[in-house]
């Protein structure tokens, strides 16, 4: 068996019995070719792979080979996580006759907390779109980005069908990240702000054929590389020396629900996350203001 054709098996795997999601797929793939890279520059079979090889791969792209650039730590325990599970898959498949990565350890990974801005910050943004059709669309997904904490990718997969807009108003989120659906209130601001975009959203071409929520000018689904390069030309009209990516808007929900005394859990149900873990991170930003907040009464 070819190297090629054991990650197309591993593909299906996780396409098929696994159900994961396009992205995460699309991100183990692009893992296993910096590995491909490596193989091919070492002249060595995958199948005879053993714990040096998966060591001296770790080190030599640590320091930049196989990518485009030099990658964090957090890339890199991610790529040998993406070689520890094709291992796993082929052990249990019989290919191998044992997981190459056993006794490695992830790299130390510091975990970054997330940058965020404020509420008057995001109506600023917010309220600076041109009451255009373009304009109207484009406020209507920053909205549900911040109001709703959706990642971009969310939005874009977001359909007609899944706005519940009559009682208790929602937007249903289905198979997000790690495959997980969840349903997100909508408050009365996101709720009058996606009203006005659906109004108009008829006059955009094909709109009748189409049920995705977002759509662009030719009438296809909003494509997810295009949001972040028209948040960017809209901030920079208002905040011409801030970075605004579209994440930060997920962040900034995350941070001032948490700062306005949600509970963590709600914070972790709202964001999809799997893990508390993942979701705690947002508390060291309220522990950071709240010691900010203390220092203010020192000499």
């Amino acid at each position: 068996m070819e190297f090629v054709e054991a990650v197309e098996r591993f593909k299906d795997n996780m396409e098929y019995v696994r159900n994961m999601s396009f992205n995460t797929i699309a991100a183990y793939l692009s893992d296993l070719h910096h590995f491909q890279l490596f193989l091919e520059s070492h002249n060595t079979d995958f199948k005879e792979v053993k714990r040096r090889d998966i060591e001296l791969f770790v080190k030599e792209y640590s320091q930049g080979k196989y990518s485009r650039k030099r990658p964090s730590a957090t890339t890199v325990s991610r790529n040998l996580s993406t070689i520890r599970s094709f291992y796993t898959f082929l052990y249990i498949s019989g290919t191998v006759g044992k997981v190459p990565t056993e006794l490695i350890k992830n790299p130390k990974t510091r975990r970054r907390i997330p940058d965020y801005i404020s509420h008057d910050e995001v109506m600023k943004i917010i309220s600076s779109f041109k009451e255009t059709n373009l304009g109207k669309r484009n406020k209507a997904i920053v909205a549900v980005m911040y109001f709703c904490g959706l990642r971009v990718s969310e939005v874009c997969k977001l359909r007609l069908g899944d706005l519940r807009m009559g009682n208790s108003p929602a937007v249903r989120v289905l198979s997000g990240k790690g495959n997980r659906d969840r349903e997100v209130p909508l408050n009365d601001q996101v709720l009058a702000i996606i009203e006005d975009y659906l109004q108009i959203r008829k006059d955009f071409p094909l709109s009748e054929y189409e049920d995705h929520v977002f759509i662009g000018t030719r009438g296809e689904p909003m494509a997810r590389n295009v949001i972040p390069k028209v948040l960017n030309t809209q901030v920079k009209l208002v905040y011409p020396e801030k970075r605004v990516t579209p994440h930060i808007f997920r962040h900034s929900f995350a941070t001032q629900l948490l700062q306005k005394g949600a509970s963590i859990k709600t914070v972790q149900e709202l964001l999809g996350h799997a893990n508390l873990s993942t979701t705690s991170i947002y508390l060291h930003i309220t522990d950071r203001e709240k010691r900010a907040a203390v220092q203010l009464l020192s000499d």
